[in-house]
């Protein structure tokens, strides 16, 4: 699977208004990959991720990278678009639905820190 798979597959749940995704940012961007469960959480994720494969300039992420938040309990985790800092996630812009948002709108409406893309996902190389 290819980055821009991953991405499609998002849109696709969004066009369907998939549902059951509230507080599933993980599990969905896994899924949309094709990757098995490994940690419990994004932050989980994000922790057991190299150094070497994070990066922090939002806007160089190519199609179907994942970027990470910290917040809360679990923090967040949602899959780059085709579009330079546009993201698809769970729960923004609307609440157990995916949706197509800016990656502030993670900070702006849930007040949790950027921390970053990758392309690595529960330790899995992404062909991004």
């Amino acid at each position: 699977m290819i980055g821009r798979q991953a991405a499609e597959k998002m849109q696709q749940w969004h066009i369907e208004r998939k549902t059951g995704v509230k507080g599933m940012c993980l599990k969905t961007c896994r899924l949309a990959w094709n990757i098995p469960a490994k940690f419990p959480s994004a932050i989980s994720a994000w922790d057991n991720t190299p150094t070497k494969n994070k990066f922090t300039d939002p806007m160089t992420a190519p199609i179907g990278a994942t970027h990470f938040w910290k917040g809360g309990r679990f923090g967040h985790v949602a899959i780059q678009s085709h579009k330079p800092g546009y993201i698809w996630s769970t729960d923004i812009p609307d609440k157990d639905l995916i949706g197509l948002t800016y990656y502030t709108s993670v900070k702006d409406k849930w007040g949790y820190k950027y921390l970053g893309w990758t392309n690595k996902l529960n330790g899995v190389d992404l062909n991004v």
